[in-house]
């Protein structure tokens, strides 16, 4: 365990297997802080950094096809040979894609082979002939039809590492978009967690990133801000990468960076839940901070079979700039098209880091599916923003517009006029046409929507009783005792109460710390803090 006070290291300090390191707690005034002098992570749990998503992190005498499919939902695999693997391995399945998959400009970025999006971290607990058992069922059908493929990694994976309570300062990405995390880079790594962490502004890059991890935890922490914001600046906060399957990212703050939380060809089985994303930073083509960023985001196909639920982000959805995403499940959080001010007593603080505040007027929505995404499902959802007070949710914070332009060139559900709208999705396309959508309120109709998509509209009465969650059987051991939970949700009188992590970052003074102003260049769509934005 490592006393409060401040540590320097000119190099990464990587947990090894069954070690965890432990400050004493992650404040800057009264915890541990470690502080990187030269470039790369921070901290690390395992150090195969992106090279765990390529051909190159694999065995290739371990990589059998299968012989049969193998469903969803089961746990055996028939492959062509089983030599090489034993009890505890981890390895990928990935396939070809099919029609279902848009790899955009993805094809081969993150990927073992170009046009395999579809991909999951599994683990094999028994081997008997050509038989392999995994230790958890599969999130997908991987078929023999589109070459499905079972690839052991060559590096043995780091198990039950864990990094808690510190503060990690001045860690810098790598020489390429997506070779690392400047904060806490895992990789190559299973059982293992991070807990009470924070990552500020004095590092830049991803302060977090799961890269071919499996059931793995991120959790307690406090990511925000950046020492370099924008596009190919890797400005992502909680970032889910290379087939990372089974993992929980819970109970985190993401503020202040480009895409606050991400999928980036995540493997499925991931769930993410009560977390605050907030403040999404960019810079549109006039000039100004006007175009709002998703704050829970997919890049690089495939992200599927994802879970989000009880967050407390106010623009979640699917793009598909980086190729497409399909069945996601986004269940009792809350999305207000709004982002909060930095100083929550000061309405006119900057809502995009250090910039003069002005409201945000384009792309402006609280839920976003693009043309190639599929088959979502948005189930007890709160949406919108309002100044009706007996709505019962948090007052408007007038920080939206459409006075200085027009939403984007998209069928708009649930919006007319200059409404703010809700739904940011062409409703001639896939993404609408095949949504299960139901039980949310909106304040657009001011009241619950249910059967409202195609695929639900024949739904019975008996589906209008909502569970509290979809993964706690009950209220969680580590929510506070004297906050209601379900803490949002359209079944509740309140139906906007308090969320653990939004209040953590309410009462945070992000001036105070180590977030530095950054100077704006639009032209180069990036904010540096030095004299120029540059990994």
């Amino acid at each position: 365990m490592l006393a409060a006070g401040k540590y320097s290291v000119s190099a990464t300090i990587n947990v090894p297997s069954g070690v965890v390191l432990r400050g004493a707690g992650s404040d800057a005034a009264t915890g541990t802080t470690i502080v990187s002098t030269k470039g790369g992570p921070v901290l690390s749990i395992g150090t195969t950094q992106d090279g765990i998503c390529y051909n190159g992190g694999f065995d290739a005498s371990a990589q059998p096809t299968l012989t049969q499919d193998a469903a969803k939902e089961t746990a055996t695999l028939s492959v062509s040979s089983s030599a090489g693997f034993a009890s505890g391995d981890i390895a990928l399945l990935d396939q070809a894609d099919d029609s279902e998959v848009t790899e955009g400009d993805c094809t081969s970025v993150f990927k073992r082979k170009a046009n395999y999006g579809v991909s999951e971290r599994v683990e094999v607990s028994a081997v008997s002939g050509n038989t392999i058992t995994l230790t958890t069922p599969l999130h997908w059908t991987f078929k023999a039809s589109q070459t499905a493929t079972l690839s052991k990694v060559s590096a043995a994976p780091t198990k039950w590492a864990g990094i808690e309570s510190l503060l990690a300062q001045g860690g810098r990405p790598g020489g390429y978009p997506g070779q690392n995390a400047g904060g806490i880079d895992v990789s190559n790594a299973a059982y293992s967690w991070v807990k009470d962490v924070q990552v500020d502004g004095t590092t830049s890059g991803m302060p977090i990133r799961l890269a071919g991890t499996y059931r793995c935890v991120v959790r307690d922490s406090h990511f925000h801000n950046s020492s370099s914001y924008g596009f190919d600046q890797d400005n992502y906060g909680i970032v889910l990468a290379c087939g990372a399957a089974d993992n929980l990212v819970e109970n985190n703050i993401a503020r202040f960076m480009n895409k606050p939380i991400l999928f980036n060809n995540s493997g499925g089985g991931n769930v993410v839940g009560y977390n605050y994303a907030d403040n999404s930073w960019a810079c549109d083509g006039n000039n100004d901070d006007g175009w709002q960023e998703l704050n829970i985001d997919c890049h690089c196909a495939f992200p599927h079979m994802e879970l989000m639920e009880g967050n407390w982000a106010p623009h979640m959805g699917a793009t598909e700039t980086h190729g497409n995403a399909g069945y996601l499940t986004y269940f009792r959080n809350y999305a207000s098209s709004q982002w909060s001010p930095s100083k929550p007593s000061q309405a006119g603080s900057a809502i995009i880091w250090s910039q003069p505040f002005a409201p945000q007027y384009a792309n402006v929505g609280a839920l976003e599916f693009d043309g190639t995404t599929l088959k979502m499902t948005v189930i007890g959802n709160v949406l919108g923003s309002t100044s009706n007070a007996s709505l019962g949710l948090p007052a408007d914070l007038g920080t939206t517009g459409t006075g200085q332009g027009s939403p984007a060139a998209t069928s708009n559900s649930y919006a007319g006029g200059g409404t703010i709208p809700i739904f940011l999705v062409n409703q001639s396309m896939t993404p609408w046409t095949s949504m299960w959508l139901t039980g949310n309120f909106d304040t657009v109709n001011q009241k619950t929507m249910w059967n409202a998509s195609a695929l639900t509209a024949n739904l019975p009465a008996s589906t209008q009783q909502l569970p509290p969650s979809l993964y706690y059987a009950d209220k969680p051991a580590w929510w506070p005792a004297n906050t209601p939970w379900p803490w949002v949700g359209p079944d509740l009188a309140k139906k906007v109460g308090s969320q653990p992590a939004q209040q953590r970052s309410a009462a945070f003074d992000y001036y105070a710390g180590g977030d530095p102003s950054c100077t704006l260049n639009c032209g180069s769509y990036c904010c540096s803090v030095a004299s120029a934005c540059d990994l």
